[in-house]
């Protein structure tokens, strides 16, 4: 039987059909498309065929040594299918989606909003998701965070610590396998990421009735809005729903809440007008959403700062509310519940029964005036 009968010239410009290279390679052409195929009988005398690749990304002298590994396993007793299954069981993506199965319960929303696997996403499995787990040096991850190590701190150092939990995973997976000691050893190859903490940035309460006052009716500056006016983090408005808002009190799930605790916020006049001026944009429930009807995306009003020129964050606006607070005298017990922040011990706690509704509702209002004075005004 003849073999190696193809060459890189006769791959490019092959016309429709079934090429054979010879021992069971195959190149199947349709139109622009070219495909390597391996046909071969298994240990149990089936024929089988499979897939090795599109050309040109696998080469034609990569094809035939894809094809003459899969005749050696053969030769062993080995079906090159039930080898490379093996083979894709043990890669990096496969074991951290298998990771994520198993704690996504313990995660805030069961992890759907993809927080966790974000950095592993971005960081982590381009560079290294079809490599064998068990064989992943600390070399390798040094080399795949190091670009952004530096410049991107907070995301490379959650890719980092969430690369040693799927490698624990996969030390259940693989016991005796597996050097538990990769990522620390990352870690110190990686050095100090030479960083400094550094507060959110934070629009002065000052200039807040200004920047208010230009706000659109958009439902990324409806949410913006509300935002402001509520002193809240920005998932609760993401994820709004129509139905939370009633009689002037909007009632946050606890899976929306940083703490897992439901919470109410007294709605003032103007966070009440807020919520009208975009019911008529919701959809599917969802108080604020993008064109496809699911709800606006967690960078959504960060891009509208960004386009607007300024350097703050949305997150910055319960900053600028507390600031407010303390300038204007105003109750540090009331403010720090506004914020849904824990006052006082455990055991004080389990004795304060109220979560001063009431009280916030003037807290609120008194805010909601300070914001608006400038368009009241003008």
């Amino acid at each position: 039987m003849a073999v190696d009968i193809l060459s890189e010239t006769k791959c490019k410009n092959l016309e429709d059909g079934k090429h054979s290279d010879g021992r069971g390679l195959y190149l199947f052409v349709r139109g622009a498309s070219r495909t390597w195929s391996l046909r071969y009988t298994d240990p149990s005398g089936r024929r089988r065929e499979m897939s090795l690749g599109v050309y040109p990304d696998v080469s034609l002298k990569a094809a035939r040594a894809k094809r003459d590994e899969a005749r050696t396993g053969l030769a062993e007793g080995y079906d090159p299918q039930a080898v490379r299954q093996a083979v894709e069981d043990r890669t990096v993506a496969t074991i951290t989606a298998k990771c994520f199965d198993a704690i996504k319960g313990d995660l805030k929303g069961n992890g759907e909003a993809g927080r966790w696997l974000s950095p592993v996403n971005t960081h982590i499995l381009p560079k290294l998701g079809g490599m064998d787990i068990t064989k992943l040096t600390a070399t390798q991850v040094r080399d795949a965070l190091s670009p952004v190590w530096r410049s991107k701190t907070s995301a490379s150092e959650k890719a980092l610590q969430r690369l040693g939990i799927v490698m624990r995973h996969a030390a259940a997976a693989f016991p005796g396998e597996m050097d538990l000691q990769v990522v620390q050893n990352a870690r110190i190859l990686l050095g100090s990421q030479g960083h400094k903490v550094t507060n959110i940035p934070a629009m002065p309460w000052a200039d807040l009735p200004a920047f208010y006052a230009k706000l659109g009716e958009t439902p990324t500056e409806l949410a913006m809005r509300l935002l402001i006016l509520t002193a809240s983090r920005s998932r609760p408005v993401r994820m709004a729903r129509v139905e939370q808002f009633e009689d002037g009190v909007w009632n946050i799930p606890a899976e929306n809440m940083k703490n897992s605790q439901s919470f109410r916020v007294p709605m003032s006049e103007e966070a009440r007008r807020v919520v009208e001026a975009a019911v008529p944009l919701a959809r599917d429930g969802f108080l604020f959403c993008a064109y496809r009807g699911k709800p606006i995306s967690d960078a959504a009003m960060a891009k509208f700062l960004d386009r607007a020129g300024l350097e703050y964050r949305p997150h910055g606006f319960r900053s600028s509310f507390r600031d407010w607070a303390e300038e204007h005298g105003e109750d540090w017990t009331l403010a720090e519940v506004s914020l849904a922040h824990s006052v006082g011990t455990k055991t004080q706690r389990s004795y304060q029964r109220s979560d001063l509704l009431e009280q916030r509702r003037l807290l609120m209002d008194r805010w909601a005036e300070w914001v608006t004075h400038t368009s009241r005004n003008g």
